[in-house]
Parts: structure tokens; sequence; C-alpha cells
């Protein structure tokens, strides 16, 4: 699974004709497999075959370029012959800014991407759709780990070090959207006993999780490292079928432990949250100190990238770790000395 610029220019160009109203360019674009399908924010807009290319192309038209749809953002990744993109957008119309999100997938057809699926809604708080608010951002459960404090002292290192990830599943409102609440409450279950899983079985400890989001510690660097390589390959797996895909982000850093309380909470936990903020989906990203730390032949990283970090000074240098490099046992668990 890698980046793919090409399919978000697809993506930005198929926005632009959707806009425009240039339904000849846009249904261009669908692949003719009868699996097709297209979901809009009406009830009614649920599309399949010869009704997307009747409905949507009257509508496409009907818009006739009074709608003004900026991507803001668009992630995008492929692997083999599938392709898939998030799209963070603002639609302004009539006088009204409201902010939409949109997926894709695409599949390569005679070497060219075609869409076979589009999804576009409206976001709204959980509040006004299931009564309820949910943790949404690595940041909120962040704020509860700088609130309640919890013991780590079983996950210390020797040295008085620990080390912290964050992982949570991306666009994890579009998934609860698309697959309803009952296949999302199953999907989170599945989700969190990955997670519960592999953090036990790497020697760590899942100190909270809220929603899809959760913290961990670990007394290892590499131990931490190994742990968020297998999440991602136990999710890889476990949700291979699911649409749209099912995707998480990691973030990894070691610091200062309990023996420097406030230290500890006020910059290693918020360190670690703003590592996972710069993930991208199906990325496992370190801070340089565990990058020094972890660094050994049958460890590869990608070229690395600096970033700004929320609440902390100038720029920081980070490392996603590559999947496809890094030699794992069968077990991908480290020796009990790691």
């Amino acid at each position: 699974m890698e980046p793919s610029e090409e399919i978000r220019r697809i993506v930005s160009r198929f926005t632009k004709a959707t806009a425009e109203g240039d339904s000849e360019s846009v249904l261009g674009r669908l692949s003719d497999h009868p699996g097709t399908l297209i979901v809009g924010s009406d009830p009614a807009e649920w599309w399949r075959g010869d009704e997307i290319r009747a409905v949507w192309g009257r509508q496409i038209e009907e818009f006739d370029g009074s709608f003004l749809v900026t991507a803001n953002e668009i992630d995008a990744w492929e692997e083999g012959s599938v392709g898939w993109a998030s799209v963070q957008e603002t639609i302004e119309f009539a006088g009204k800014t409201i902010e939409g999100r949109a997926s894709y997938i695409l599949h390569l057809e005679h070497d060219e991407w075609k869409v076979v699926h589009v999804h576009w809604s409206f976001p709204q708080p959980h509040a006004d759709v299931l009564g309820r608010s949910l943790t949404v951002t690595i940041e909120e459960l962040e704020e509860t780990v700088q609130r309640e404090r919890p013991d780590l002292s079983d996950a210390l290192d020797s040295d008085g070090t620990i080390t912290i990830a964050f992982t949570d599943i991306v666009d994890s409102t579009v998934l609860l959207t698309h697959l309803g609440d009952h296949a999302w409450v199953d999907l989170l279950q599945r989700h969190n006993a990955i997670i519960e899983k592999c953090t036990a079985a790497h020697g760590g400890t899942v100190v909270e999780t809220q929603g899809d989001g959760s913290m961990l510690a670990f007394p290892s660097a590499r131990r931490a490292v190994a742990c968020a390589e297998a999440i991602q390959r136990a999710i890889g797996r476990a949700f291979a079928d699911v649409s749209p895909p099912v995707a998480v982000r990691l973030g990894v850093h070691t610091g200062d432990a309990l023996q420097h309380d406030d230290h500890f909470f006020g910059t290693t936990v918020h360190y670690a949250a703003r590592v996972a903020s710069q993930a991208l989906a199906g990325e496992v990203l370190v801070s340089s100190v565990v990058h020094d730390l972890i660094a050994r032949p049958g460890i590869s990283f990608h070229e690395s990238r600096e970033a700004e970090l929320k609440g902390l000074d100038g720029r920081h240098r980070l490392f996603a770790l590559d999947f496809a490099q890094t030699a794992r046992s069968p077990a991908e668990t480290p020796s009990p000395s790691d």
C-alpha cells in the first residue's frame, strides 16, 4: 500500500468537473462494472449501473457551475489494481458554505483508473445523530489522559523512560455514516480486540481507549514499533473486504516517565499524540528519538519529513516505517531482551 499522486490528481479533476457540470468528463471516468455504486447525501441517492449515468448525469448538468467545490485535502492510496481516496471539501452555493466529505474507490481497468464507488456526506455532530458525544480525535483522547493521569509504572523501562503510541481509525465518521450504527459497533469491537491482542503480545499496556482511538504504553521503543507494525498488518487482514477501506494511523514517541510527572504528561504524551496526528492512513510514524533508539539492520524507514507539531516549538523530523523492507519474525515479536 503506497500513496498515489496519480489518483490524487484524478480525484481532483473529477471534483472540478462535477462542480463545473462537465458530465462527459465525469461519466467517462466511471467503470462499466455492474457493481459500480454512487451514494449521495440525499436518502434517494443510491445509484447503480445505468441509473448512475441517467440520474447523476442529469444532476451534474443541473449544477451548471452554480456549485463551487474546493477539495481542501485529498488523501489517496493504491495497492495493485485497487485505489482509494478520501476528500475533505468546501461547497459554496446560493450564498452558503458547507463542509463536505467524499470517499472514492477506483479499479485499474485496461491500464486506466476507473471509479467504482463514490460516497458523499455532510458531517453532523454525533450528539445530533446518536444522541451522545463520542471521542473523534487523538487530541480529545490525549486530553482525557492528561486529565486523568493514569498510573503507567508497569510500562517503565529501567532507564526511566517510557514509549507511548497513539492510534486511531482514519475517516471514522465516513465509515460510521456508510456502515450504519450496528455494523460500525461490530467493526469497532473487532478493531479494539486487535489493538488489545497485539499490545499484550508485545508486552505493552492499553492505557486508554475512547471510540476508535487508543493510547498504548511500552517499556521498549522496539516493542512499541513492532506492535504498531503488527497492528497495521492485522487490521489490513481483518478488514480487507470492508468498503470504504479501514485504515489506522499510529504515532510513537519515547520520553521521560513518571519521575517527572508534570513533564511526562505535559510533554511526552503530548509529543506522541502530535506525532500520531501527522501520520497518514496505514502509516507508523515515529519521532527522531524512537528512530535513533531502534535503528539497526533489518529495520527500514521511508525518507524522513519535517513537520510542525501543535504546541511544540520549531520543526520536528519524523520517520515512517517501511513495512516492505522491515524484516520480522513469523510472530512479529521482539525477543525478551529488546
